[in-house]
């Protein structure tokens, strides 16, 4: 089964039963789909103060944090598996259809963006034409 085909089936599956199980199946079938890079991930979710992500076909945890000596601020990125993201992080994308159009409004806006020569261009395309012709966004 092609990612495209894959996400339909997993999308109706976590609309109809938004289980921890069928959410973790749905963000598993959107990692082909992660655009590379931190700005451009999509993010799934933010909690005491990390925020996760798909980004460049893996998903990442983002934590900002305060330096001890002054104002400034700490990024880190680790990439962790998919299970790790907790079940309390999975609460934003309940709601399945709007959490599918935001994340499809984000990958047209990042595939605007990309020139022709990118290799995920085409693939989040696809994916895109899919969900408009399905209903699906």
């Amino acid at each position: 089964m092609d990612p495209v085909e894959r996400f339909c089936k997993t999308y109706e599956e976590a609309r109809r039963s938004p289980t921890d199980d069928n959410l973790y199946k749905l963000l598993e079938s959107l990692l082909p789909f992660s655009p590379a890079g931190i700005e451009w991930g999509l993010e799934v979710s933010s909690l005491a103060g990390v925020t996760y992500m798909l980004e460049d076909g893996k998903v990442v945890a983002v934590k900002l944090s305060r330096d001890e000596f002054g104002p400034f601020m700490q990024t880190s990125v680790a990439e962790i598996p998919l299970s790790s993201i907790p079940s309390a992080a999975l609460k934003n994308i309940r709601d399945v259809e709007n959490f599918v159009q935001r994340i499809t409004t984000h990958l047209q806006d990042w595939a605007s963006r990309m020139p022709l020569n990118n290799e995920r261009k085409s693939l989040v395309e696809a994916f895109i034409k899919k969900l408009k012709e399905s209903g699906i966004s």
